[in-house]
C-alpha cells in the first residue's frame, strides 16, 4: 500500500518502489518512472531529487509562452473585473506604451530580477519622470507576483527591488494679488456671457475642488439652501478600446467615481460664492454647472481658457491646478490647520496636505512663535 500522497509502495518481492510524473503524453496524460531501495527511506530520499527536477522542466515546459502573452491575458482580467474606466485606460498605456516593448518578447521562464532592473533603467535613460517609472514597476510587480503565487513563475523576480518615492514637486499657488486679478478676468467673463464662464475659477478658488470634479458637478450636487457642494464624480476624457482589436479606437467623456473614496466629501460654500451660484442658477441652461453648447465642458478646455486669462492679464504661467493650491494657502494663511485643509481638499492623508503647503503653515507658526514676544518677562 502506498504511503498517501507519495507515490511509494513496498512490492511483493520485498522491495519497495517509487513512481513519479516524468513528463506527459501527447494527450496530456502523466507518463510515469520508477525506483527501487530495499527500504521505504532509502527509496523516498532518491525519489526527492527526481520529483524536483520534473516539476522545474513541467514549469519551465509550461511557461517558454512569452511573457507579452501572459500580461495582455492579466490585463484583459483586469478589464473583466469591471474597475475605474481611467484605471484599465492607464494600464493599457503602461503594458502597451512601456512594458511589452521592454520585456513582452522574453519567455516566462527565462525573465529574471536583472532584466527588469534594466528594463527600470532604460526607461529612466529615456527621460521618464520618476513618478512614472514609479507606476510602471508598481503594476509590473502586481503582475509578476501573481504570476509566482499561481505558478505560472517560479519565483517573483520583482521582489527586492525597490524604487524611492519622488519627491514632491513645489506647489504653485496665486499670490493675494495675482487671485485678486483673476477673480476681476472671471466676474468679468462671467458678467458678459451670462452664462457658466468663468464661474469654474471662482469655485475652484473658493472651494478647492479639482478641475475633472467642476466639469462633472451638478446643481443637484448643490445644496443652495445649506449652503453645500457634494463632491461624488469626476468627468475625464479617455481612451475606448475596441474588444475585437483592443486598440483605443476613439475617446469620450466619462463621468466616474473621483480619485479615491477620501474625495468623496461635503464642501460648505462661503457668502460670496452662493450668491454667485445662486445668481448662476436662475438662468442656467442645463444640469451641469459648468456648461457648454452641447453639455458639459470638459477638463482641457477649461484650462485653456485659463491659460488664456494669464496671458492676456500678464501673469506667469501655471497649471489649472494652482487654482486648487491657493485655495488651500489661503486657508493655511487664515490658520486652518492641515487635517481640515486636507479633508477640504479630498486628500486621503492630512500628511499630504502638510507635506504640500508646509510653507503656508510654516510662516503661522513663525507668526505664533513672534506673538509670544509680547510676552516676553526678560528684557
Amino acid at each position: 500500500m502506498a504511503r498517501r500522497g507519495e507515490n511509494i509502495y513496498h512490492r511483493k518481492d520485498g522491495r519497495w518502489e517509487g513512481r513519479y510524473i516524468k513528463g506527459r503524453k501527447p494527450d496530456g496524460k502523466p507518463c510515469f518512472g520508477s525506483v527501487y531501495g530495499p527500504s521505504y527511506t532509502e527509496v523516498k530520499k532518491r525519489l526527492m531529487p527526481l520529483k524536483a527536477a520534473c516539476c522545474k522542466m513541467s514549469l519551465e515546459a509550461r511557461n517558454t509562452k512569452p511573457f507579452g502573452e501572459y500580461l495582455l491575458t492579466h490585463l484583459a482580467q483586469k478589464r473583466a473585473s469591471r474597475i475605474k474606466a481611467s484605471s484599465y485606460d492607464s494600464y493599457y498605456r503602461i503594458v502597451h506604451n512601456h512594458i511589452l516593448l521592454g520585456l513582452g518578447k522574453y519567455p516566462m521562464h527565462q525573465l529574471t530580477q536583472q532584466h527588469v532592473e534594466r528594463f527600470l533603467a532604460d526607461l529612466r535613460a529615456a527621460g521618464l519622470s520618476d513618478g512614472t517609472i514609479l507606476n510602471i514597476h508598481r503594476f509590473l510587480a502586481g503582475v509578476t507576483k501573481q504570476a509566482a503565487q499561481s505558478g505560472a513563475m517560479a519565483k517573483d523576480i520583482c521582489v527586492g527591488i525597490s524604487l524611492a518615492k519622488p519627491k514632491r514637486k513645489k506647489v504653485s499657488a496665486l499670490s493675494r494679488a495675482q487671485q485678486k486679478i483673476v477673480e476681476g478676468a472671471a466676474m468679468a467673463a462671467l458678467q458678459k456671457t451670462g452664462h457658466s464662464d468663468g464661474l469654474d475659477m471662482m469655485i475652484a478658488l473658493y472651494t478647492g475642488m479639482r478641475v475633472g470634479e467642476i466639469c462633472a458637478l451638478r446643481w443637484d450636487d448643490i445644496d443652495l439652501d445649506r449652503g453645500v457642494i457634494h463632491v461624488g464624480h469626476t468627468l475625464q476624457r479617455l481612451n475606448l478600446y475596441d474588444q475585437g482589436t483592443k486598440k483605443n479606437t476613439r475617446t469620450a467623456l466619462v463621468t466616474g467615481a473621483p480619485k479615491s473614496d477620501a474625495s468623496l466629501r461635503d464642501i460648505p460654500i462661503n457668502a460670496m460664492l452662493l450668491r454667485l451660484l445662486r445668481s448662476v442658477r436662475q438662468r442656467a441652461r442645463g444640469d451641469h454647472v459648468i456648461e457648454g453648447r452641447r453639455g458639459p465642458v470638459e477638463p482641457r478646455v477649461l484650462q485653456y481658457r485659463f491659460e488664456k486669462l494669464l496671458e492676456r492679464a500678464r501673469l506667469p504661467h501655471v497649471g489649472y491646478h494652482a487654482l486648487r493650491h491657493s485655495f488651500a494657502t489661503r486657508c493655511a494663511e487664515q490658520g486652518v490647520d492641515a487635517a481640515t485643509i486636507g479633508e477640504l481638499l479630498g486628500h486621503s492623508s492630512s500628511k499630504t496636505a502638510e507635506e504640500v503647503y508646509i510653507h503656508s503653515l510654516m510662516e503661522q507658526r513663525f507668526k505664533a512663535v513672534y506673538m509670544l514676544d509680547s510676552l516676553a518677562l526678560a528684557a
